[in-house]
């Protein structure tokens, strides 16, 4: 009973001193991002591999997949899924191998207006290959992939939570403005 006590002090303490855990409020993607429009131009698919994870991700937190153009649009760029040899065996083959996925994504408004700079996010992963035992290697590696991909898309949602809006218009200084309004 005591113990409970303590705790339940403890909360006050911390939350009187301004301390809170950060909640999912905290994390969730700005108003003007609820609704959005996933592509992958560079895909002839309508739905590659790479757009369903995002969509699930983003869903995931909250926001509405739509295909229409009103949508600001995450546009997926493309992905790259380079293996790298970083360990030899005896003989001369490779032993181990490390992947570098690369994905590649922008943020469009609905008339084209670039919202979010094109940005690469990247995951690394590294795993060991056995010769002798090619099927379980091509299995460990698809599903190293599918997990790259699943974090890939996790990164692409935190950039767009830390969305703050378009890019202010520089508007013209005060005394142009002035002299525009009164030009004959």
């Amino acid at each position: 009973m005591r113990r409970l006590a303590a705790a339940g002090i403890a909360a006050l303490l911390l939350a009187g001193c301004g301390f809170h855990l950060r909640g999912a409020r905290e994390f969730a993607l700005p108003a003007s991002l609820s609704v959005l429009r996933v592509r992958m131009p560079s895909s002839g698919l309508k739905y590659p591999g790479l757009v369903l994870v995002v969509r699930h991700a983003l869903e995931g937190r909250g926001v509405r997949i739509v295909d229409h153009r009103k949508a600001p649009t995450v546009v997926l760029g493309g992905e790259t899924m380079n293996p790298v040899i970083v360990t030899l065996n005896s003989n001369g083959g490779a032993s181990a191998y490390l992947l570098d996925y690369a994905v590649t994504f922008s943020l469009v408004g609905p008339r084209g207006r670039l919202l979010m700079a094109p940005r690469t996010v990247r995951v690394q992963r590294e795993y060991s290959f056995n010769p002798e035992n090619l099927l379980a290697m091509a299995r460990e590696q698809s599903y190293l992939e599918r997990r790259m991909r699943a974090s890939a898309a996790r990164q692409i949602v935190w950039a767009l939570v830390s969305y703050k809006g378009p890019p202010a218009q520089k508007s013209p200084p005060a005394a142009l403005a002035h002299h525009k309004s009164h030009a004959p």
